[in-house]
């Protein structure tokens, strides 16, 4: 059950949709009554994604696009005001470090380096750029971007993936502070360990069984358990809240 926000009719856009907590998220908001605009680089999983939410009632535009490639973040950006007419959600949800982990610095090649930081920092660099424009423009927007607990606690064999959340950290609270003055807030969500395809393909049994049993709570998060802060930061109820970064971890660690 999905909790009610006053977000219907809210235009959000969703980096990352075609799986794990983007997806989800995706999903959540089209039933709480907002409209979603898919983005990933797997045009087939959004071209789904869209008929399903569509099928069920709701508005949905998926939109194929490198969230690394500033181009293409300017294409998405103006289908996404051709179809809806404005933007009042970000949530960049792309990254992740996919099979580039566990790798020491000495032994991490340039390219490697690159696309990490790239896919966690770089693109909410781009997404908030390209959309910050339309935000200010109409004085309105909440911006909320994906940060994890590897930007404060440091992980043997991830510097390129620890680096680039540090970053997004930071980003959030800069840009709370130049975009305040427009209305336009910009949080971020930290989640713990979650149960995604993404993880359980690249994360080691044992490894993952060692995170699992540090959580207070007792299990590892679920891509649900992070819908309902994101649509809090998404609608008015969280109208005075900007420059934060939210745990959802199931308890410090």
């Amino acid at each position: 059950m999905i909790p009610v926000y006053p977000i219907e009719g809210k235009v959000a856009i969703i980096t990352g949709s075609s799986q794990g907590i983007g997806n989800a998220l995706a999903r959540g908001f089209a039933e709480a009554g907002a409209s979603v605009v898919l983005v990933a680089r797997s045009a087939s999983h959004l071209e789904a994604l869209a008929s399903e939410i569509q099928a069920q009632g709701g508005r949905a535009l998926a939109v194929p696009a490198d969230v690394t490639n500033g181009n293409q973040v300017s294409l998405m950006v103006e289908q996404a005001m051709e179809a809806f007419g404005r933007i009042d959600v970000l949530i960049n949800c792309a990254g992740g470090s996919g099979a580039d982990r566990f790798i020491p610095l000495l032994e991490m090649e340039e390219e490697v380096w690159d696309r990490v930081v790239d896919l966690n920092l770089k693109s909410a660099y781009l997404c908030c750029r390209a959309v910050g424009r339309e935000m200010t423009k109409q004085q309105s927007g909440s911006v909320i971007n994906f940060s994890s607990g590897a930007a404060t606690a440091p992980v043997s064999g991830l510097t390129h993936y620890c680096s680039g959340k540090a970053g997004i950290n930071q980003l959030t609270r800069v840009l709370a502070v130049e975009w305040g003055p427009h209305n336009v807030r910009v949080n971020a969500i930290s989640p713990g360990l979650t149960d995604t395809p993404g993880e359980r393909e690249h994360m080691p049994p044992n490894i993952w069984k060692q995170y699992a049993n540090m959580v207070p709570l007792g299990r590892v998060g679920l891509p649900e358990d992070i819908i309902s802060p994101a649509l809090f930061l998404a609608s008015d109820a969280s109208a005075f809240v900007t420059g934060v970064i939210i745990p959802v971890s199931g308890g410090p660690q």
